[in-house]
């Protein structure tokens, strides 16, 4: 079983799984390394990279629980010496403060994360596309980590590419399938009376990050943004095919309690989004 302490289930094929945990301050260092390791992967590496708040697991040494950390969860899909050998320029970065990378069930991998999203929290996410993750834009990532105001919020830098780039543009409704990365910004908290200091804080970061993105992203990582960011997300070509479909199959927007593309017949969105 790994390392983690949780309810995990032993089925499903064998990978190389984990996390690297480091602390805050060496996040900038290791996140350009970690880029430019995504950057020529090998299909077999999956990996995503999460700024978070160091929790109080028994993994997590002392000194970081309660304070900015860097946490990289990592997934290769092949020979567990091989992701040893394609992982190492994580480890070499810098020495991870907690190692937890070993063979498990690719069940276990699916379940990491489980513990970190606790029920009955308020939540508001953004999320785009990032052409590149130049050294500026880590840079705005790590600042804001350092001024999160509740310790559940999470910022995620996931790259793509991969068999994801490799599909036609037109061929499904997920555009700009080419975009190397995507985060999501994951403002997660507690108490209803710190509501408006989390979603200023998550509107900062946004602005910030904004120069960096594309505008383009997954549905799934919009909270409540309104028809305009839907249309802006997916680009107002492919909008405009799904609203059709909308019109065909549900008419009266029965289906709406989502990030709704409203058929046309409703009040339209005016954009001058491309």
């Amino acid at each position: 079983m790994t390392t983690f302490e949780f309810a995990l289930h032993p089925v499903g094929p064998i990978v190389l799984g984990g996390m690297l945990l480091y602390p805050g301050s060496r996040a900038r260092d290791v996140l350009a390394v970690f880029r430019d390791l995504m950057g020529d992967a090998p299909d077999e590496l999956g990996a995503g990279a999460g700024l978070i708040t160091a929790g109080p697991a028994e993994f997590v040494p002392q000194a970081m629980r309660g304070q900015p950390a860097l946490g990289i969860i990592v997934c290769y899909a092949g020979d567990p010496a091989e992701g040893e050998r394609v992982i190492a320029p994580l480890r070499h970065a810098a020495p991870p403060a907690a190692d937890l990378v070993e063979p498990m069930p690719y069940t276990a991998v699916q379940q990491l994360i489980d513990p970190t999203m606790p029920a009955g929290m308020r939540h508001h996410w953004g999320g785009d596309f990032l052409d590149a993750l130049p050294d500026e834009a880590i840079d705005v990532f790590c600042a804001a980590a350092d001024t999160v105001p509740s310790p559940l919020t999470q910022i995620l830098l996931m790259p793509a590419g991969g068999q994801i780039a490799r599909v036609d543009e037109d061929a499904t409704a997920i555009g700009q399938r080419h975009a190397p990365w995507t985060t999501h910004l994951l403002a997660v908290w507690r108490d209803p009376d710190e509501s408006a200091r989390n979603l200023a804080w998550l509107r900062a970061l946004q602005a910030a990050a904004d120069p960096y993105a594309t505008g383009r992203t997954w549905l799934n990582f919009l909270g409540d943004e309104g028809e305009q960011r839907v249309q802006r997300a997916v680009g107002k070509e492919k909008y405009g095919r799904m609203q059709a479909i909308k019109d065909r199959y549900d008419p009266g927007n029965l289906f709406h309690l989502n990030q709704n593309i409203p058929p046309s017949g409703s009040q339209p969105c005016t954009s001058d989004i491309p």
